[in-house]
């Protein structure tokens, strides 16, 4: 089915209040939705994304990015309903999230929100929805790394929220780690300083503590500071000092979740404590349930290079009108 077909389907549903889900479990999604600024100016340096600015970011254009990353949402969730609980980056600001739930057909959902407040020049932040009707938001907080004499990172905070799930609660953080402009090794070191700014915040919690890390680490499953710093490990390694376990780490994935000059990496990746992972009560881990969501729909041709490209909103400098430069990735927890 394409896209296209799902969205007409969806609209029809959302005409009316959507019904409660049957099952027990929540399902979870994780998107980078590319540069998904409003058109209003700040104090921030967002001056790339107005409508007097080179991009020329207008109304017609937001509007058709908020109803593009709702058309998304529902192509992740499940029997038509979009996820329960939905992590995201690259995000501007709270009015953002606001319009997303409230003026597209999310708001036949009953989302609430929550986003980071950060130290990224440009603006950038990490946000939360979730279904208010499933789930109730304890606290959150907004986590800055810093560098090691302690003064703070230049860069996008985590976003930390303790979730209630019936008689269980979550964990979430939602992550978007410094990028690797000027080189994958010359950045290297200020990923392993946020990996271990984090790994300290989750060593704080508790290994009793169900968690859920989910984001663009701009790191692969193997990098060090996944596996080295942060200890995520592959399902069903047994390694010493095991601290977080991947799901998406050793598949044979044909496809990951962004692509650079010909190459796809699995950047956008789902985090879980071994106590979520292997829970016997309440909310766990429903295995094998990662996935990439690499519907057809979400790609177009790359003119550059072989093979399909994640359809996103901007080629170089170039309106293209699409979703993301990034696919989204989603995980299933159930309940007993």
């Amino acid at each position: 089915m394409t896209l296209g077909a799902v969205i007409i389907l969806a609209a029809n549903d959302y005409n009316r209040k959507t019904p409660g889900r049957t099952t027990d479990g929540l399902s979870i999604m994780f998107y980078n939705v590319e540069n998904f600024f409003d058109t209003l100016n700040s104090d921030l340096d967002d001056d790339e994304f107005l409508p007097a600015s080179p991009r020329r970011w207008n109304t017609y254009k937001y509007y058709r990015k908020l109803n593009s990353v709702f058309k998304v949402l529902v192509l992740c969730g499940n029997d038509m309903m979009p996820p329960d609980i939905v992590g995201l980056c690259e995000v501007e600001n709270e009015n953002v999230l606001k319009d997303l739930c409230e003026k597209t057909f999310l708001a036949r959902d009953d989302y609430d929100y929550v986003i980071s407040k950060g130290r990224d020049g440009r603006g950038i932040n990490t946000g939360l929805l979730f279904k208010e009707e499933r789930l109730d938001l304890i606290s959150t907080e907004s986590w800055c790394p810093h560098n090691e004499d302690g003064s703070f990172m230049p860069t996008r905070a985590m976003l930390y929220c303790r979730i209630k799930y019936k008689n269980d609660t979550l964990d979430v953080m939602v992550c978007h780690w410094p990028s690797r402009r000027g080189g994958a090794i010359e950045s290297e070191g200020r990923r392993k300083l946020v990996a271990s700014y984090l790994k300290e915040k989750v060593d704080s919690l508790g290994a009793r503590r169900k968690i859920i890390i989910m984001g663009d680490f701009n790191d692969e499953p193997a990098s060090a500071s996944l596996h080295e710093v942060m200890r995520a490990v592959p399902p069903g390694v047994q390694e010493k000092n095991a601290v977080l376990i991947n799901p998406g780490a050793g598949l044979n994935h044909s496809k990951g979740s962004y692509k650079y000059r010909g190459t796809w990496y699995l950047f956008d990746q789902v985090l879980l404590s071994p106590s979520l992972y292997h829970s016997e009560n309440g909310l766990h881990y429903l295995k094998n349930s990662f996935r990439i969501v690499d519907d057809k729909a979400l790609l177009t041709e790359d003119a550059s290079f072989k093979g399909l490209r994640p359809y996103s909103t901007w080629w170089g400098f170039n309106y293209a009108g699409g979703f993301s430069d990034h696919l989204p990735v989603t995980v299933e927890l159930i309940h007993k």
